[in-house]
């Protein structure tokens, strides 16, 4: 797999994912406000069956529908919660892949940039040449140790990115 077209379907499978996660929210939010609706319809059967001119069998057979309704509310945002956090924990797993595979790409990069640097700090330097330019060598010098020094410190990102990826993964199985 080629480092652009894996980091393309990285950001599609995140887009899915926070796009999954904002209608979970949505969807969330409205079964919250109808739970609180069927809370309060059946307080107000209760008060109406107390002081209002209904027969108890109306009451009861008002009561049961609300109940079933909210019941299957209620089940409705648990799994919605299950899908919720699984999604959370896959979007993470994805962002930590997709900054360790742009890390990668970055650091060919860094390689790629040293070896024009170490290339042209050798042909500088050329045993035998008749004129050596030393302040260019020490430009190519202090720009290949910067480059070195930029290489270290992302491998070290990749390695700890690569770790909370493991981790998150992990988690996840339990």
């Amino acid at each position: 797999m080629q480092r652009g077209s894996g980091v393309q379907k990285l950001d599609t499978m995140i887009t899915h994912l926070r796009l999954l996660l904002a209608d979970v929210v949505a969807r969330d939010n409205q079964l919250a406000t109808l739970c609180r609706q069927l809370r309060e319809q059946s307080e107000h059967v209760v008060t109406y069956s107390l002081y209002g001119d209904t027969d108890l069998g109306r009451s009861l057979t008002l009561l049961n529908d609300i109940e079933q309704r909210l019941v299957a509310a209620e089940t409705e945002r648990r799994h919605l919660q299950r899908i919720r956090e699984r999604a959370e924990h896959e979007l993470e797993s994805l962002l930590l892949t997709k900054g360790v595979e742009q890390a990668k790409a970055r650091l060919a990069s860094l390689y790629s940039q040293k070896l024009e640097i170490e290339a042209a700090l050798a042909q500088l330097t050329v045993p035998g040449a008749p004129h050596i330019d030393l302040d260019r060598a020490g430009q190519l010098e202090r720009a290949a140790d910067a480059l070195e020094h930029e290489i270290r410190q992302l491998q070290q990102e990749i390695n700890e990115a690569s770790e909370r990826a493991a981790r998150s993964v992990e988690e996840q199985r339990r």
